[in-house]
């Protein structure tokens, strides 16, 4: 499994394992999702996605040394801000946001004691069925159950309540992260809905990008230089044009997957 880890970030993983070897009987298992876990890491994209299983609570001066583990791991390590840690209680293993109290996790350089973050069903089937184990019973052996039709439920959410929900706020899209933030998304839900597949943001653009109408093939060219930080301006005469293709999209994948939604 070690394999698959990116060799410009096993010594990041390598100093957090180290660094958390005095907190080691709060720890049950860590593992890695996301884009690594899906063999698609970019770096200069991908998060280092992680779920670290816990048992008992957290006093309050070891969260403190939580967060100072990953302060020193932003401060030495390139690749430290993209370290993107929860720690999930054992016991709450499969369920997501709406069925748990806060955890600790990190994100973007910053640690929080207590909040949310990234669970939900396609966290726990990349675990189950992608993951990598960092510490503890291999993924297939954790006592995880998680269904394809839980999956579809998060993508149902995804379409029908968070991306509709964004659509209202449309000055999100004046800016390039969201723009190639909804088109890579929502290419990815595509993908598990019509193809029953988890893939990472890049790939998902690459595989829409010719079989779509031919009206979005410059919206997602134009995500893809983003996401790729190309040198290249865009191709958009302006920023309101592009903002409105945009809400285009969201709306034709949301209509096109109507029936899914229902």
């Amino acid at each position: 499994m070690a394999s698959r880890i990116p060799p410009l970030i096993q010594p990041l993983l390598d100093a957090y394992l180290k660094a958390l070897e005095p907190l080691r009987d709060h720890f049950y298992g860590i593992y890695i999702y996301g884009s690594i876990a899906l063999d698609a890491f970019e770096d200069g994209e991908s998060d280092h996605d992680i779920v670290a299983l816990t048992v008992g609570k957290w006093p309050e001066r070891e969260l403190g040394q939580l967060a100072r583990i990953y302060r020193r791991l932003v401060k030495e390590y390139p690749f430290g801000k993209r370290l993107a840690p929860m720690y999930v209680p054992l016991r709450d293993i499969g369920k997501c946001q709406t069925d748990l109290p806060p955890y600790p996790y990190a994100s973007d350089g910053k640690f929080y004691p207590a909040g949310y973050f990234d669970l939900n069903a396609v966290t726990w089937w990349t675990i189950k069925y992608k993951g990598i184990s960092l510490l503890g019973p291999a993924c297939s052996d954790l006592p995880l159950e998680v269904t394809w039709e839980d999956v579809l439920g998060a993508m149902r959410y995804n379409l029908d309540t968070y991306w509709a929900g964004k659509a209202k706020k449309p000055y999100l899209f004046l800016f390039d992260v969201w723009v190639m933030t909804a088109v890579a998304t929502l290419c990815r839900i595509l993908t598990a809905i019509e193809e029953g597949e988890i893939i990472a943001k890049s790939p998902a653009l690459k595989r829409w990008r010719d079989r779509l109408p031919a009206r979005w093939h410059a919206l997602i060219d134009e995500a893809w230089r983003i996401r790729q930080h190309l040198d290249t301006p865009s191709l958009y005469r302006s920023r309101i044009a592009r903002m409105r293709e945009t809400l285009a999209f969201i709306k034709y994948v949301r209509t096109l997957h109507r029936d899914f939604l229902s």
